[in-house]
């Protein structure tokens, strides 16, 4: 067979797998403006996308989980679908993942599948971002505690240039300045991601910012914690792997953010 032959049979059979996996509607293929295919990334949009600069901003952040946390991934393709609109997307996900629907984005693992659903909007980058770092985490790990994959979400949603002039750093500085620090125990405690408000997301974020930032002892709890959970152990709670190995790093948080200079390394 020809290479030119195969190439055009290979792209047959992707779209093939496309229209059937991703899109199980009759017709739902003719609706992208946007199909591509790029190493481990699946992109669909119904309008037409920079999937360049979309590809260029998720690597970026898999390199950064790599190198900060030892995360790596999988080989496993993540799809990113974009719908024109919101309607558009509450139309589709208010019937494929009901619970989604007033949600802006949102990865969803079905089956052997990971997903990236949402919208045109503003903030696009950002909850692409967002939702490809749970989908990262939920590859390399059997299980995710909660407010680590919220808070590392938040966290690798903003590009590193935007992070010392975070509106949310400036607002937790002043906020431990009071002698306030965020709970860790409470955090733990959360059922389900429809259990967690603004200050949940806020505080998981800060104790992921913190954990990362601190020093190299306060990293190396967290990826250590991490690494016990990729290789089948039971760890327990975070507060409770910290204070096995070394309990300062459950009491400087508050100090971090109260001392935080706006510079990160």
């Amino acid at each position: 067979m020809s290479a030119l032959r195969f190439s055009i049979l290979f792209l047959r059979v992707w779209v093939i797998l496309a229209c059937s996996v991703v899109l199980p509607r009759e017709g739902f293929c003719q609706r992208w403006v946007t199909q591509e295919k790029m190493d481990k990334l699946e992109i669909f949009g119904e309008v037409q996308l920079n999937a360049d600069v979309i590809q260029q901003q998720l690597n970026s952040v898999r390199a950064e989980l790599k190198s900060r946390l030892q995360i790596d991934g999988s080989n496993a393709t993540v799809q990113v679908v974009v719908f024109s609109s919101r309607n558009s997307y509450r139309s589709y996900i208010g019937q494929q993942i009901p619970e989604a629907a007033n949600r802006r984005a949102i990865f969803y693992k079905n089956g052997e599948l990971y997903q990236i659903y949402t919208f045109r909007h503003s903030d696009l980058l950002t909850d692409l971002r967002h939702e490809y770092t749970h989908a990262l985490l939920h590859q390399s790990l059997p299980f995710v505690p909660l407010w680590i994959d919220e808070g590392l979400a938040e966290y690798f949603e903003e590009i590193p240039a935007a992070r010392s002039g975070s509106s949310r750093l400036r607002a937790m500085r002043w906020k431990c300045r009071t002698g306030w620090k965020p709970g860790l125990s409470d955090l733990e405690r959360i059922p389900d991601a429809a259990s967690m408000d603004s200050d949940d997301y806020r505080n998981s974020w800060a104790w992921v910012h913190y954990l990362i930032h601190e020093s190299d002892a306060s990293r190396s709890q967290l990826t250590g914690y991490l690494a016990a959970i990729s290789a089948g152990e039971a760890p327990g709670r975070f507060s409770e792997w910290v204070t096995q190995h070394d309990p300062p790093v459950l009491s400087r948080v508050g100090s971090y953010f109260r001392r935080f200079r706006f510079s990160l390394r």
